[in-house]
């Protein structure tokens, strides 16, 4: 098959949309099906295939980490993407190049999959004092509709989005596919130990020190307010200990300051944007990767972590259960008390048994049992579906 992924953002952006899509082109490419990215880049000034990439010309949204947007009604780009004969078109943003994406398969007659990647009531509060209007929520009911209808079949990551599309009253066919990475990218033996040895040397981490990571976008719905409330006692609870704040956003010179008051700063360490190729040396200091947020939704970052042997520390989230095993792969807690008693447990089945017997071994072992070929050969299989039935309806 030949599918057309259209997205807003692709690498060198960094977040967890564009690396689900990485990997997804990985799989896809590896079982013998050809990939086109169709995206945006404010670096072109003309329509291009280049790598197996669509680049549109665009425009840098400067507050927005520099991603770009493009007009979505383009002949240009729509004579390309003709050209290249896709069997099928798979959404991943809702933007700009979701709209040309709807407009390109009505025009062209190909089939639309879409995958919603985002929890959007979680995202309301950018609204201030609009947020809780009856009427915003409609407009991202209206939105999400307007995707839904136009695809033959929809694909989520976690019960919280399937949920979610209920509310929206989605009636075409919902497949949950929960969220993988590769791996094998992140094993310890892919780790260049002159680099890691830097690091540790870098943040002053003895072999005794237990440390603690985040990784995403530094904003109001991540709740990193309360970890820091939450380590101001964890700190004093466990000494040697660090909180490493992967990421940058809106949110992140105010928890900084917040860092200083509650007096936490010398053991909480932002490390500001960071290349997806080195987050796995961030994640491999640490010994776990703790989340406060309940806006997740199948966290490709804590994923990430889980490959490189980390379990997720979660408050307790119903509808994102899924996104670990508890006891193994992650631990849920409801109230700080709680969540230092986890914090011992995993001190001491990290710091005290032999190699092989870590939970740290078992982790990963775990991670490669759920690796990105089982994802792919779903999303495949969808595919397959919906070009027999669309061969079908046209002969």
């Amino acid at each position: 098959m030949r599918v057309a992924i259209v997205t807003e953002c692709y690498v060198p952006e960094v977040n967890g949309v564009v690396y689900h899509i990485e990997t997804l082109c990985k799989g896809l490419t590896e079982a013998g099906h050809q990939v086109l990215i169709v995206k945006p880049d404010f670096n072109v000034k003309r329509h291009v295939i280049k790598d197996n990439i669509l680049y549109s010309p665009a425009v840098k949204l400067k507050n927005m980490y520099d991603y770009s947007i493009s007009y979505p009604y383009s002949k240009t780009r729509l004579k390309l993407l003709k050209e290249w004969k896709p069997d099928i078109i798979h959404i991943h943003n809702e933007y700009s190049q979701g709209i040309f994406a709807l407009y390109a398969g009505k025009k062209l007659g190909i089939p639309i999959v879409y995958t919603i990647h985002t929890m959007y009531y979680d995202y309301l509060h950018y609204f201030g004092i609009l947020q809780n209007l009856k009427a915003l929520k409609k407009a991202v009911h209206w939105g999400i509709l307007k995707y839904t209808e136009s695809s033959k079949a929809v694909i989520c990551a976690s019960t919280k989005m399937e949920n979610f599309l209920k509310i929206c009253n989605v009636t075409t066919p919902v497949y949950k596919i929960p969220n993988t990475c590769i791996a094998g990218d992140f094993a310890e033996e892919t780790l260049d130990k002159d680099l890691m040895q830097k690091l540790r040397e870098d943040y002053n981490i003895g072999p005794d020190y237990f440390n603690l990571c985040f990784c995403g976008r530094i904003a109001e719905e991540k709740n990193l307010m309360l970890m820091l409330e939450y380590w101001k006692k964890i700190g004093a609870e466990i000494p040697k200990s660090r909180l490493f704040i992967i990421g940058d956003g809106p949110l992140k010179p105010e928890l900084e300051l917040k860092a200083k008051e509650l007096e936490i700063e010398e053991s909480v360490i932002f490390t500001g944007k960071i290349s997806h190729d080195l987050i796995k040396y961030y994640y491999h200091l640490c010994d776990a990767y703790l989340m406060t947020s309940l806006s997740e939704n199948h966290s490709v970052s804590a994923l990430e972590a889980v490959a490189c042997g980390l379990p997720i520390i979660h408050i307790y989230d119903a509808t994102n259960e899924e996104q670990y095993i508890e006891g193994l792969t992650g631990f849920a807690f409801t109230k700080l008390d709680e969540l230092i008693k986890i914090l011992h447990t995993v001190y001491e089945k990290n710091h005290n048994l032999p190699i092989g017997q870590r939970l740290k071994d078992k982790v990963t072992q775990s991670a490669l049992n759920g690796d990105y070929k089982v994802m792919t050969q779903k999303i495949i299989d969808i595919y397959t579906q919906i070009c027999n039935k669309n061969t079908k309806e046209n002969t």
